[in-house]
Order: C-alpha cells, then sequence, then structure tokens
C-alpha cells in the first residue's frame, strides 16, 4: 500500500523543475501532462519514500515509472533513465545540475 505519510513536504520548485526538464528533454506539445508524484511506502521491501513520474498526454496510453529515491535526490542520468523506461530516445540534453537544496 503506498500512503503519503512522509513527514517532510517534497519542494515545489524541485517538482516543477523536474517537470520542465523532461517536458524539454522529450519536446513535449502543449497537451501533455507530466506529473511528479513523492510518495512514503510501507510494503515489506519497498524503499521508504520512491518518487512516481507519470506522462499523460491525450493520444497515447499513460506512461509511469517509479524512482526508488525521493524528488531532492533525483538527478539528470536518472531523469533519463525514466525518458529511456518511457521508450524515448532523448534527443536534448536534460539540464545539469538539478536544482541544489537550499
Amino acid at each position: 500500500m503506498l500512503i503519503n505519510t512522509s513527514p517532510r513536504r517534497p519542494s515545489l520548485e524541485r517538482i516543477r523543475y523536474i517537470k520542465e526538464a523532461l517536458r524539454a528533454a522529450l519536446t513535449l506539445p502543449d497537451g501533455a501532462t507530466v506529473t511528479v508524484t513523492e510518495l512514503a511506502c510501507l510494503e515489506e521491501g519497498c524503499a521508504s519514500i520512491e518518487t512516481v513520474v507519470a506522462l499523460l498526454r491525450p493520444d497515447a496510453p499513460p506512461l509511469q515509472h517509479k524512482l526508488h529515491k525521493p524528488t531532492d535526490a533525483i538527478d539528470a542520468e536518472d531523469l533519463a533513465q525514466v525518458c529511456k523506461a518511457w521508450g524515448f530516445d532523448v534527443q536534448n540534453p536534460i539540464p545539469v545540475p538539478l536544482l541544489q537544496e537550499n
């Protein structure tokens, strides 16, 4: 069972940056939506915090990929992994470095 019971809140600025980095890397049209959700997982063998990234497009089935780390630990290599898992050959470089924690 996935429950968002994390005592901390992910940075909204970080989430926006991840979304925009994926939009730019994949050259997504305006109708596409990228979602980024940080979740606490209480199941055995599950990472304590994971980030689920999804791509919703009006003309295609939704795509989803889980990263077993919090949003503030996601880097450009992780985003390239998401793109590859979704079946995209990334032509645009993903911005590096991602935002630094303040």
